[in-house]
This record gives structure tokens, C-alpha cells and sequence, in this order.
């Protein structure tokens, strides 16, 4: 396999460069009544966010390829687990074991994370045919033959995902048809730990993105609101872009959607842990506190696009969005936080119980379950052990942000030469 050569990495990181300057120039040119002074100050203190926020190209795509590899070998090690207590479980029912192979639990498993995959990687998947589509046989073939990893491996990745999940899939549904019905009961547990697996692929590619990168990346870092200085800015774009068809669900789902990305780089307190130990306590209370103060002033506005009723009151919110962009363009905490209240209005309880709320549920399952009529008990454990395993996997909380993150790197990687 080729690696990129200094020359071309450097093309590629001016290229880069380059489209975050232009997108900085876009962003803030849709903010209104913003005289020279104004405009450059907010052009400046967003286009240095971006770029110390920004990690190099030659290690957002290593970084890429090893969680992406990582995460593969982590989901087949845990659907083997998951499929051998499952096993186990089986084994020990009464039902007789004679036409079921011990297969049938872990496949069911890995079958289960391979759907829930595609089902949560469909929109690169879309990208993947349409790069397919645009290439012809020629260039498909041309570019699958290409010693540079990054021309193959992402569409490689995609198409064996697609033939292990169509294979596993119909292996487990014929296999199942065969089984008991405890059995099958089983079977559906161990599926329904292998989707929430699946529907976590992404959320354990960042994170292992994110421990490379801190590792390896320039000693320079973001500054804690680096995030989101620039994610507000595009949220302040999109809402001002979109004033002239204010009352269109189309483009009230857009603005939301900026918005709750900004929402994740105000609760985002990585910066302010890599500069505190786990000692100081009292630092990193008083950041969290603060970003939470942030996130919650952000989801009001969120709230009030969601029932926005007149121009004016489109107005009133996308004057204020824009007045948090100057406010932390100049560094001005005091003016971004005149509006907040001293507390965030939703309580630390109503944000556990809303992250945890899934876990409870598959818990009361877990624990239900076994005791209805017809389960015997080895069955029945069998389902308790893996539902709970199940409840563990969605305690992490979730972040929209992770699949757009790992989508810009797959967009570089599927549509740069893409006609070669």
C-alpha cells in the first residue's frame, strides 16, 4: 500500500486549508448589518478556531483506517461473547439441541451488528454507490486495484459489510426456523444485543479516533470554545440563509439540526480534561457547570425554532444566535451569557433518567421476562444475562456528532480523485 509522499500531503492539507477559508468566508457573509471592522474581527476569530480545532489530514485518515479496523475486531470479539453465554444458556434448557447448530447464537449476533450498522452508516453507503454509479466498471475497477489505501478501502469496507450482513442473515433466519422456541427466544436476545452493538459502531470509531489523535497531534491544541465559536456561526448561517421560507419544516429541521450540534460542542468539556488531572474535582465541576450553562442556553433556542409562530419571533432568535456569534468572536462571556439563567433549567435527575431511560427499560425486560409462563429457567436466565448486557451497552450517552465527524473524513476519502 502507498502512503502519501510530503508533496502530496501538503497539497492536500493547502487544499483543506483552502475550503475552510472559503466555507469561514461563506458562513460569516450571511450574517446581516455587520460593518468592515465586525467582519473581519468574526472572519479571523472563526478561521483560527477552525484551524486549531482542525486535525491534520495525514492523521484524521490513519486515525480513520485503525478505528475503523479496531472497531471490527472489538464487535466480532463481543458478538463471540455475547453468542458463546448465549450458547451456554442453550445448552443447558430443557428443549432438545439435536437440530440447532452452536452457530446459530453468535451469527444471529454478528447478523444483528452488521444490519444495525448499515442501518446507521446508510447515508455513506448512498455515498459509496453514487461514487460507483459515477465511476463506471472502468474506474471501479482502476480505483479497487490502486496501492493507495484511501481509493479502496472505504468502498472495501462498505461492500464486505453488505455481503456479511445479507449472508449472516439468511444463514440465522433459516437456522432459526429449525430451533425451539426457547431457543429462539434466546436468539432474539442475542440479535437484540448485536443491534444496540451495531448502533454504537460509530460512537466507538471516535472514540478511538479521539485517543489516537490526542496522542499524536500537534502540541498546540483547541481552546475549550473553539467548538463551538464554529459551530454556532454555521448554526447562524443556516438560520439567516433560511429567513425568506421561515414557516418550511424543511428548513426548520436543518436550523435544528445546526443547532444541536452546537448543543454537543458547548457540553464538550474534552479540552478542560486534558488540561486537569482527575484531582482537581473543583476545575472541572466549574467547567462542566459552565458548559452545561452554555448547552441549555443553545437548547432554548432550539425550543423556540421548534414553535416559532411569526416572522418576528424568527427574527428575535436569529438576532440572538448572531449576537452569541459576536459575543464569542470577541471573547465576550459576559455579553454571550447575559440571557442565561444561573441554573440550567432541566435538573441533573431529569438528564440522568433521560439518558439511562433505554437501560431502564431493557432491565425491567431482563427482569420480566423470565418470569412469564412457558420460559423454563435456563432459557430464561439465558435472556436476563444478555438483556442486561444489552442495558450496559446504552448507558454511554449517544453524540450526533460522531457520525458527521467520521462522515467528513469518509467523504475525503471516497471523492478525492474519484475520477481516477
Amino acid at each position: 500500500m502507498r502512503v502519501m509522499d510530503g508533496a502530496e500531503l501538503l497539497h492536500r492539507e493547502t487544499v483543506w486549508l483552502r475550503e475552510i477559508a472559503a466555507r469561514t468566508r461563506r458562513y460569516t457573509a450571511a450574517l446581516p448589518d455587520l460593518d468592515d471592522e465586525e467582519l473581519r474581527g468574526v472572519r479571523k476569530a472563526v478561521l483560527h478556531a477552525w484551524i486549531r480545532y482542525r486535525y491534520p489530514i495525514g492523521l484524521q485518515f490513519a486515525t480513520n483506517y485503525v478505528a475503523v479496523a479496531a472497531t471490527a475486531i472489538g464487535m466480532a470479539v463481543a458478538s463471540s461473547v455475547a453468542g458463546g453465554v448465549a450458547v451456554l444458556f442453550a445448552r443447558g434448557s430443557d428443549s432438545s439441541t439435536a437440530n440447532t447448530p452452536w452457530w446459530l447464537f453468535p451469527l444471529a449476533t454478528w447478523a444483528a451488528v452488521c444490519l444495525s450498522l448499515i442501518a446507521n452508516g446508510r447515508a455513506d453507503l448512498r455515498q459509496v454507490v453514487s461514487l460507483f454509479h459515477r465511476l463506471g466498471l472502468r474506474g471501479t475497477t482502476r480505483r479497487l486495484a490502486s496501492a493507495y489505501v484511501g481509493h479502496w478501502f472505504v468502498p472495501a469496507v462498505a461492500l464486505a459489510l453488505v455481503i456479511v450482513a445479507v449472508v449472516a442473515a439468511w444463514l440465522t433466519v433459516v437456522t432459526a426456523l429449525s430451533a425451539s422456541t426457547g431457543e429462539r427466544l434466546i436468539t432474539a436476545a442475542a440479535g437484540l444485543f448485536g443491534a444496540v452493538l451495531g448502533l454504537m459502531g460509530n460512537r466507538w470509531i471516535l472514540t478511538i479516533q479521539e485517543f489516537l489523535r490526542r496522542k499524536y497531534r500537534a502540541p498546540h491544541g483547541p481552546r475549550p470554545l473553539d467548538g463551538l465559536l464554529i459551530e454556532l456561526v454555521v448554526a447562524a448561517a443556516v438560520s439567516f440563509e433560511a429567513r425568506a421560507h421561515w414557516w418550511d419544516l424543511r428548513n426548520i429541521k436543518i436550523v435544528r439540526r445546526r443547532l444541536a450540534f452546537a448543543i454537543e460542542a458547548a457540553q464538550d468539556t474534552s479540552v478542560i480534561r486534558r488540561r486537569t488531572s482527575v484531582r482537581e474535582l473543583a476545575a472541572r465541576r466549574k467547567a462542566r457547570h459552565f458548559h452545561a450553562i452554555l448547552a441549555e442556553l443553545i437548547r432554548r433556542h432550539d425550543r423556540a425554532v421548534a414553535q416559532v409562530h411569526t416572522a418576528e419571533e424568527y427574527d428575535a432568535i436569529t438576532a440572538s444566535l448572531r449576537a452569541g456569534v459576536l459575543a464569542l468572536a470577541a471573547e465576550d462571556l459576559t455579553a454571550l451569557m447575559q440571557h442565561s439563567a444561573a441554573e440550567p433549567s432541566v435538573s441533573r435527575l431529569a438528564r440522568l433518567v433521560r439518558r439511562t431511560g433505554s437501560s431502564i427499560i431493557l432491565a425491567v425486560f431482563a427482569m420480566v421476562i423470565p418470569l412469564l409462563p412457558g420460559v423454563d429457567s435456563a432459557t430464561g436466565e439465558g435472556v436476563r444475562v444478555i438483556l442486561l448486557m444489552t442495558a450496559a451497552l446504552t448507558l454511554p450517552p449517544a453524540s450526533d456528532l460522531a457520525s458527521s465527524s467520521i462522515r467528513s473524513v469518509l467523504e475525503r476519502s471516497l471523492f478525492d480523485k474519484s475520477t481516477n
